[in-house]
């Protein structure tokens, strides 16, 4: 394999054909945080195993089915098919070319961050936009991580993996929500339960609950910077059309508006011993 050197952004974009890897207000979710007072930097990768690589552990075929990545002007670009295949590019490179990609998104953020300052913006950054990679595997010469590097801004992501919450323990900068699969109600509930953390959940229809299983539902379409949000709630996401039509109906990762669920509909598998551990409202 070719070792590629990162210098300048200039030279990076000459040498890969890519015109950035992340950036600010890229999306309309993202930019809302603008309103808000705070630039995000966010960076999106080829989801679950697009690119050759998995980046998504804990995926499952219905939420690759209506991943987001599909949604927005992706949605619309199917012809030249551009987006995704920029972002196949971009987690080739961070796979095959760790240093050289790394040195590329430290600059990038360093210059976002600037920017944010002058403008008198509060920044965060959100790696994982349409990827679930542990975050310390983001290493500039396998030496310190982007949470150490930058250990003065605010970082945050969602995941369905539950043992990375360990991490926030470690890096006070970084922030996790848990997104519920479909099938790890168990997880969803212990951390609800002991208001450890909040869960985000996509629900069918225009208009989001209230509460969902006696939990209060916050709004996650409002702004994105999910560090804000208090713990112990369910993040509502409105479910967004992606290019192939979905059932939703059979979607077990898309909740219907008029849903009764326990934890049997939700993860079968689960012994009452397991279900007698949980307190759902």
């Amino acid at each position: 394999m070719n070792t590629m050197k990162f210098t300048t952004i200039g030279n990076a974009k000459k040498l890969t054909g890519l015109s950035y890897l992340g950036s600010v207000a890229s999306s309309s979710k993202i930019a809302k945080g603008l309103k808000y007072n705070e630039m995000t930097y966010i960076l999106y990768l080829a989801p679950a195993s697009q690119s050759g690589y998995n980046v998504c552990p804990m995926s499952t075929e219905e939420c690759r089915t209506a991943c987001l990545t599909e949604s927005g002007h992706n949605r619309i670009d199917v012809k030249k098919n551009n987006i995704n295949k920029a972002r196949i590019a971009k987690t080739k490179l961070f796979f095959e070319h760790r240093n050289f990609f790394m040195g590329w998104l430290v600059t990038e953020i360093e210059k976002a961050k600037y920017n944010a300052e002058q403008l008198g913006y509060r920044f965060s950054v959100r790696i994982n936009g349409t990827s679930d990679i542990d975050i310390t595997t983001f290493k500039l010469n396998d030496k310190r991580n982007i949470l150490e590097l930058f250990n003065d801004t605010q970082f945050y992501d969602y995941t369905k993996v539950a043992k990375r919450f360990k991490l926030m323990s470690k890096y006070p900068n970084y922030d996790l929500t848990y997104s519920f699969s479909g099938y790890n109600m168990l997880q969803s509930l212990e951390l609800l339960n002991e208001n450890k953390g909040r869960v985000a959940m996509v629900f069918e229809g225009k208009q989001l609950p209230t509460t969902f299983m006696g939990y209060k539902v916050i709004d996650g379409d409002e702004y994105d910077m999910r560090y804000l949000d208090e713990q112990g709630v369910i993040v509502g996401l409105k479910f967004k059309k992606v290019r192939n039509e979905i059932d939703t109906a059979n979607n077990k990762f898309i909740i219907p508006m008029d849903s009764k669920f326990s934890v049997y509909d939700v993860n079968p598998m689960l012994t009452k011993a397991a279900q007698s551990k949980l307190k759902v409202k």
